[in-house]
């Protein structure tokens, strides 16, 4: 039989079947999917922002790329870094001493955000996103305890609302003026929450508190007694010149009755004169003992009674 040549033999290659290469193609899409995801797409959440460091290419930090809620693409090589910059706090109980040495513990309560503008420039300064604890938490509490330092413990209490004011001007300007910060921090406030005391301190304080009141509470009653006193003694030095007053027109009274007495008899003599007078008192107190006693009688001449009317009391 014939043979072909080796220059004219066929050359057969294996037949792949076309399932093969649909699987094939769907694992390249599949990774090729999977790695666009994990190393360009970057989700940016709520209140987040997005910042892209390019250390391949040592290009300059971005601006802020995009602001959450969003998904934002980036280059393979390009890091993504993710900024909170909507309303974050720091809290804490700070202990403070008073400039006569008395430790005293103050809640504290610190709210900011951040200004997106700003935000590079805070990365920069602090690229593992520390300055909280580097310089909100540091400068909040070295600007107390400045403060605390000018006042004794019992001022801090009685001047309560002074000090908490000043104190609140004093971190809110250290913090606006700390240069680090690049004044990214906005919406910026601070709370006071409490000034805490020793406990033997507080009782010592409720203690003189209470002993203060009692002061108070005497001295009222002591200026209450004296303004009660002083109004019995002037009323009593009413009813005394009153009762004074009212014996002296009395004693008119009768020295005109019996000389009108006197003067209707015509007697002269010293003696008889002085006889009505007296029977004239006499009967007078005879009249306050018994009212219904009106007259008086005397012996006139030849032993003939002479009888008067004595004057009604006024």
């Amino acid at each position: 039989m014939f043979e072909p040549t080796p220059e004219r033999r066929r050359i057969r290659l294996p037949r792949i079947p076309g399932g093969s290469i649909a699987l094939g193609l769907g694992i390249i899409v599949i990774v090729s999917v999977a790695i666009f995801a994990t190393t360009m797409l970057v989700h940016v959440g709520v209140g987040e922002a997005l910042l892209l460091v390019d250390p391949w290419f040592k290009k300059e930090v971005s601006d802020v790329a995009a602001t959450g809620p969003t998904w934002h693409i980036k280059m393979p090589w390009e890091q993504a870094v993710i900024i909170y910059y909507a309303t974050d706090n720091y809290g804490d109980t700070i202990p403070c001493f008073s400039s006569d040495q008395l430790e005293m513990r103050i809640d504290v309560l610190v709210r900011w955000s951040l200004d997106p503008n700003k935000i590079r420039d805070l990365y920069i300064n602090y690229p593992r996103l520390g300055y909280e604890d580097l310089v909100i938490k540091s400068v909040t509490e070295e600007t107390m305890r400045l403060i605390t330092k000018k006042y004794t413990a019992l001022a801090t209490i009685e001047q309560r609302g002074d000090v908490t004011i000043e104190i609140q001007n004093a971190v809110l300007t250290a913090l606006e003026a700390e240069s680090s910060l690049a004044g990214a921090l906005i919406s910026l406030e601070l709370d006071l929450k409490n000034i805490g005391y020793p406990d033997v301190y507080t009782a010592s304080i409720e203690q003189k508190l209470v002993k203060e009141q009692e002061k108070i509470a005497a001295e009222f009653e002591k200026d209450r007694i004296l303004v009660l006193a002083n109004a019995t003694a002037q009323q009593l030095i009413l009813e005394a010149e009153g009762q004074a007053e009212a014996r002296t027109i009395v004693a008119d009274s009768v020295k005109e009755a019996i000389e009108l007495i006197i003067e209707s008899t015509g007697m002269t003599n010293t003696t008889d004169t002085s006889i009505i007078a007296q029977l004239y008192l006499y009967l007078d107190t005879l009249r306050q003992i018994s009212p219904d006693v009106g007259v008086l009688i005397i012996g006139g001449d030849g032993g003939v009674p002479i009888i008067y009317q004595l004057p009604p009391d006024e």
